[in-house]
């Protein structure tokens, strides 16, 4: 048995003039406004349904349990506008932010009761829109998350350089062209560090037979949250990068839901986990 329907809608924002396309999922009746909600940030090259739609999954899941969801694609991924090439750190930290503004500024929405989810790469964005936004973001979930990106992106092999977009230099990586800045960026880019201040509850999931983001990654988020409580992390036996098996996905999405629950809803508002396969 499935989790009960929610409504999905779809929206058109924008950042840095660009359009960015995303999908709301909204809770149902008996749940009633203002929900609580998270704002969900796909990975490397990837999209807001992601793979074995996952995304899509969590986010009808996390409705039916009365939390507000919105996937979207950065620019340049997926149906938003603009062209991997032209992918950064920072532009997407930048969509993060017009996202969780977004998300914040609905009516239906209670504006102190947001959480970020982030995986992969989209899961180091989360953690330092969270260092930065500390005051926006109540809580956060890294899912496979990035914690050493020089070593990750080592590993993905997109060293060498493969042709021409215009008139730039860019890498292939399995057909979609990646830019010099974005490689020069993550050389840089410290995540750990910007998550730092945060101070809410953070849920780290990561399969320990990940080998594309290194189990290592989770350890070292777990290491740098600790000693100031609210900091759980699970490992998902057997799992590889996205919980690729219907038992991994289930777990994943399960741990999530309750954590969401724990950490959004007010006392009077939880209620038992939905029935049935997320």
């Amino acid at each position: 048995m499935n989790p009960p329907a929610t409504r999905q809608e779809p929206v058109v924002f924008e950042n840095a003039g660009q359009r960015l396309f995303g999908m709301f999922h909204i809770p149902e009746p008996p749940h009633a406004p203002p929900f609580p909600a998270v704002v969900m940030l796909h990975g490397f090259a990837g999209h807001k349904i992601e793979p074995h739609r996952l995304f899509v999954k969590a986010a009808r899941r996390f409705a039916a349990e009365g939390i507000l969801a919105l996937r979207f694609d950065f620019r340049g991924c997926g149906e938003s506008d603009g062209d991997s090439e032209d992918l950064s750190i920072e532009g997407e930290i930048g969509d993060a932010k017009a996202a969780l503004a977004l998300v914040r500024g609905r009516g239906d929405v209670r504006r102190e009761c947001v959480g970020l989810l982030g995986m992969s790469l989209g899961g180091s964005i989360a953690a330092c829109v969270a260092g930065a936004e500390r005051g926006a973001v109540r809580c956060l979930v890294l899912w496979a998350a990035v914690a050493d990106p020089r070593r990750a992106f080592e590993a993905k092999s997109i060293g060498a350089a493969a042709g021409e977009a215009g008139t730039r230099r860019v890498h292939d990586y399995f057909g979609n062209a990646v830019g010099m800045k974005f490689l020069d960026e993550i050389r840089r880019f410290r995540p750990i560090e910007r998550l730092r201040g945060f101070a809410g509850p953070v849920l780290i999931l990561h399969g320990d037979s990940d080998a594309s983001v290194s189990p290592d990654d989770a350890l070292l988020y777990e290491e740098a949250l600790s000693g100031r409580g609210g900091a759980e992390l699970r490992m998902i036996r057997g799992s590889g990068h996205t919980f690729a098996g219907l038992a991994w996905e289930r777990e994943v999405i399960g741990a999530t839901a309750g954590f969401l629950r724990a950490a959004l809803l007010p006392p009077a508002g939880r209620r038992g986990p939905a029935t049935g396969a997320p």
